[in-house]
């Protein structure tokens, strides 16, 4: 029987992002299989056209568990490999039948497992997942990463032919990441206007409520674009961008991809687990906090100290760390 592997993807965009060194890496080692992913469809736009995959299986969040057992064993797969470390996600390829099962021994799983590896929480995700191939300390560049380009131009980059673009996203899932819609403004207002002609806002839809407050405090044009692309779209806009400054969310990775020079504003997370890596990138955080990294999403700070971690990175900062990378 020819060997049929499936992946279960990571569950949030910049995680699937990071999992690409991994399908590169597991194409390599396994360049006569099929190889399909198994994700959310929120996410299935990323691995489309993947050139280390052969099919996408995608699942909504209100499809049912038995629905995605024989939608898996339809594949007859002989090999899968769980990239989320989640009890639901080992049960899932268990209850498929498939019977080599691949994951790290977390959240009480291993009974489903038929290989169970420790995982070190200090490790990178990037090196998390290629730890299930037994090469974390593989050397990882920006051409093990893939991100779908649109067939043309997407109509929205052609609508902004002034350059330089500077994109900036200001939104994040984790709301103790975000940093002060006022501190966004305050660092548009402080550009000049022949250094940075266009700049736009980016993200995800749910990301709009904090694009729409940074743009009416804005004293010079913005173009607001939250919500308003495709993922493609989205990282067509990023490569034609100059630089992006980001919360830690999603769109620093899609940067990361499309090999943006990326400004991410880092609060309470471990950026040395989470965030991209590499010349093109700068991390801004405020390590002497004393509470940072809590890793946590929601601050339990009260009073001035609510955000501490956020509210002191300053928009000469931001600044700065923009000419880190020598912008022309």
């Amino acid at each position: 029987m020819d060997k049929k592997i499936l992946v279960r993807a990571p569950n949030w965009l910049g995680d699937a992002i990071m999992c690409m060194p991994f399908l590169k890496k597991l194409r390599e080692m396994e360049p006569e299989a099929c190889i399909d992913v198994l994700c959310r469809s929120s996410i299935q736009e990323v691995f489309q056209n993947c050139p280390h995959v052969c099919g996408v299986l995608s699942f909504d969040q209100t499809d049912g568990f038995m629905k995605r057992i024989s939608q898996i064993r339809k594949g007859h797969y002989t090999t899968g490999y769980i990239l989320p470390p989640s009890f639901s996600s080992a049960l899932l390829f268990f209850g498929a039948g498939i019977p080599e099962r691949v994951g790290y021994a977390t959240d009480f799983r291993r009974l489903f497992l038929t290989k169970a590896l420790p995982l070190n929480e200090r490790c990178h995700y990037v090196r998390r997942y290629l730890g299930l191939l037994g090469c974390a300390g593989h050397d990882v560049h920006s051409t093990d990463f893939y991100f779908p380009k649109p067939l043309n131009k997407s109509q929205l980059v052609k609508s902004i032919p002034i350059k330089p673009i500077l994109a900036i996203a200001p939104g994040s899932r984790a709301p103790a990441r975000r940093w002060p819609a006022v501190s966004f403004a305050h660092f548009i207002n402080s550009l000049s206007i022949d250094e940075w002609p266009a700049i736009i806002l980016v993200g995800a839809p749910e990301d709009d409520p904090f694009a729409q407050e940074v743009a009416v405090q804005c004293q010079r044009p913005v173009s607001n674009l939250c919500g308003k692309t495709t993922l493609t779209q989205l990282g067509c806009l990023l490569k034609e961008s100059s630089a992006l400054v980001t919360n830690e969310s999603g769109m620093m990775h899609v940067a990361w991809a499309v090999n943006t020079p990326t400004v991410v504003l880092a609060g309470p997370s471990e950026p040395r687990a989470t965030s991209p890596f590499g010349a093109q990138v700068k991390i801004l955080q405020q390590r002497e906090v004393p509470c940072v990294p809590c890793i946590k999403n929601d601050c339990f700070r009260l009073g001035d100290d609510f955000m501490e971690c956020m509210k002191r990175i300053d928009a000469d900062s931001v600044s700065e760390a923009l000419k880190h990378f020598h912008l022309d």
